[in-house]
């Protein structure tokens, strides 16, 4: 995440949240107590009650870790970027929620559960959506920029991010790099030339 006074990015910004974001990774679970880490516990998923505590396990778990990040943001660009890297580390620390919640959204079976998750992902894109509005309205983005297409394209990016990830930890660290590679040209597409 930014530090400086002014949104920017660089190599060393890019090293300071690999290291960030490596610490989290590799933690030690103890010391995680309390952090969304210990929030999703493997849970037998064989019934519809259970699919649904999941869900509602997944989304608290990420919103918490999102809204926790994002009050130390100084800007709605900021904030956007802050809810990028904390989903990136989300989907690096616990692979299998994404792709468990992806799977079920792409399964033709229980249209309920599939509603349910849209829903989830609708509700967050409305969230980016505002928060993109918010920046181009305060200079940081371009004027010309849509607030609905930029928002999908964010959750498009976290989606392909979650396609992509395996357990392997080198894969992992693979995708953080991505990850900040990704919204670094995202950012690029839609900052304003004055900011």
């Amino acid at each position: 995440m930014n530090t400086g006074d002014v949104d920017t990015f660089g190599h060393a910004h890019l090293d300071q949240w690999l290291e960030t974001t490596r610490r989290y990774l590799f933690a030690d679970w103890e010391s995680l107590a309390g952090a969304a880490g210990k929030a999703l516990p493997e849970p037998r998923l064989d019934s519809h009650g259970a699919q649904d505590r999941y869900i509602s396990r997944a989304r608290g778990s990420l919103l918490r870790l999102v809204q926790r990040t994002a009050r130390h943001a100084r800007s709605p660009l900021q904030e956007l970027e802050c809810a990028f890297y904390s989903q990136a580390s989300f989907i690096a620390r616990h692979p299998d929620v994404p792709g468990r919640l992806l799977g079920w959204l792409s399964q033709a079976g229980d249209t309920r559960i599939r509603r349910r998750i849209q829903k989830i992902i609708g509700h967050y894109e409305s969230r980016i959506c505002r928060t993109i509005d918010r920046a181009r309205r305060q200079g940081y983005i371009r004027a010309d920029i849509d607030p609905h297409a930029a928002a999908g394209i964010f959750i498009g990016m976290i989606q392909s991010l979650a396609l992509r990830i395996n357990v392997n930890l080198r894969q992992r660290e693979l995708l953080l790099r991505e990850a900040f590679e990704n919204f670094s040209l995202y950012r690029a597409g839609m900052v304003s030339a004055s900011k």
